[in-house]
């Protein structure tokens, strides 16, 4: 099967990895040159190599993984800390001056770190007229520049709201950025952020809505539950929990009229925190939908702009 995205690649891949079959997934990895066309395999280089890497690894090939990390920090991409954590990796006479390299490369990219976002206006867009607000927050570890190419702000900008989409500060490797390392800075990012974008824009601050894909949704439910803006709604996929999300917390943003939607994909479901999550949602009657992801894990669904639609129909009726 070809694949004209690599996210579209990348979800298989993910999907795979819930499913635990890693033999079947690195195949996959291993000729990703075969299956992409070639911009996108050249664009995602360095995502495809990690995640070899970290197959290799599942498939106890201990020596290819560390093949494979030397080639990235020869290129001078820093990897993750989290993959020199792999036990038998340390046996290998190249792990310290790897580690070291991979720990200096980091220091330096994250010294030059900032937040960022982009905005995306709708069409006829008239200066002074009050509009509502997304927030848009990527995956861990992401950009906005990979999330904007799945979730497209098409279904938004149609329905009339301002689009943003916020990159993290916090560096985790090369080209990818995480919420969840510091959520304090997070929480910071974005208020900055939302402030920015009020001084720039003239907002509706009572229809400012928040989503994101898997650190980027933990990161919108914390936003909410922690109240670091005003938040009308939220749409998360593949959430988790996050230490605002308290009884108390929820019922307060139930009484501020938040409604929210929660996606995930139906190989790894059900999943026992997101069940406890909507418990709550439940106790404290805060109006929410789930939409399950057909035969996908913890993955992009091909018709999210189709879910998005109706997630902001049923949260804004619009």
């Amino acid at each position: 099967m070809k694949y004209n995205k690599y996210w579209e690649f990348e979800g298989k891949i993910t999907t795979l990895y819930n499913q635990k079959k890693y033999r079947e997934a690195l195949n996959l990895l291993e000729y990703a040159s075969e299956y992409l066309p070639k911009q996108e395999f050249d664009k995602y280089l360095f995502e495809i190599m990690i995640l070899k890497a970290e197959f290799y690894s599942h498939e106890e090939m201990y020596e290819e993984s560390m093949n494979v990390i030397s080639y990235l920090l020869n290129e001078g991409w820093a990897c993750d800390k989290d993959i020199f954590d792999e036990v038998h990796l340390k046996a290998d006479i190249r792990y310290v001056d790897l580690k070291n390299k991979n720990d200096s490369l980091l220091t330096k990219a994250r010294e030059k770190a900032r937040f960022k976002y982009a905005v995306h206006l709708p069409i006829n867009y008239i200066e002074g007229k009050k509009y509502p607000l997304f927030i848009a927050l990527h995956g861990d570890p992401g950009n906005i520049g990979e999330f904007s190419e799945y979730w497209k702000p098409d279904e938004f900008l149609k329905k009339g709201f301002i689009v943003v989409y916020v990159q993290s500060s916090q560096l985790y490797r090369h080209n990818g950025f995480s919420w969840t390392m510091n959520p304090l800075i997070s929480r910071n990012d974005i208020k900055e952020c939302y402030n920015l974008i009020l001084q720039e824009y003239s907002i509706d601050e009572e229809w400012v809505i928040i989503g994101g894909f898997s650190g980027g949704a933990i990161t919108a439910l914390d936003i909410i539950f922690a109240n670091v803006i005003p938040i009308k709604g939220f749409i998360a996929i593949g959430p988790d929990f996050t230490e605002s999300f308290t009884k108390v917390n929820v019922k307060l943003a139930a009484e501020r009229g938040v409604r929210g939607i929660f996606m995930e994909g139906e190989i790894i479901m059900p999943l026992e925190e997101q069940e406890e999550m909507i418990k709550v949602f439940e106790e404290v009657d805060l109006p929410y939908e789930f939409y399950v992801n057909k035969g996908i894990g913890h993955a992009i669904p091909q018709d999210l702009s189709d879910k998005l639609n109706k997630a902001l129909s049923f949260i804004c009726n619009c």
